[in-house]
């Protein structure tokens, strides 16, 4: 085995460790503010990971094409997902979904109350 097979193997197990992190986070975690931290994150980490592995191996492979193509699903993916975990939080925040009991601070209901008495609300 070459040193390009180890570290494909490595972007695989990094990549597959964090996915299932993911799910555990998804299972254990108490609200949806932290399960939507949990599964924005770590699937992110661990779907580029796994991304830039098929890429090496493409590469390796000769295909530059395809690893070229594959980078730039890598990227939308790094672009897409925290905004749309970002926009799921801020509307069930907007809906009234109650935050864990053990949350020591609401610092976005801080930031609207401080807007309201400014009188700058942004929508």
């Amino acid at each position: 085995m070459n040193a390009i097979l180890y570290v494909i193997i490595f972007l695989y197990a990094a990549g597959l460790f964090f996915n299932v992190a993911t799910v555990v986070g998804i299972i254990r975690l108490p609200d949806v503010y932290c399960r939507l931290h949990s599964s924005s994150k770590n699937t992110t980490l661990g779907s580029v990971l796994i991304i830039l592995g098929l890429a090496l191996r493409y590469i390796t492979a000769g295909a530059t094409f395809t690893a070229v193509k594959l980078l730039l699903i890598g990227g939308i993916i790094m672009i897409v997902t925290p905004i749309g975990s970002n926009a799921l939080a801020h509307s069930a925040y907007k809906r009234g979904v109650p935050l864990w009991k053990g949350s020591v601070c609401d610092q976005y209901g801080e930031q609207q109350k401080s807007f309201k008495k400014k009188g700058t609300y942004p929508e």
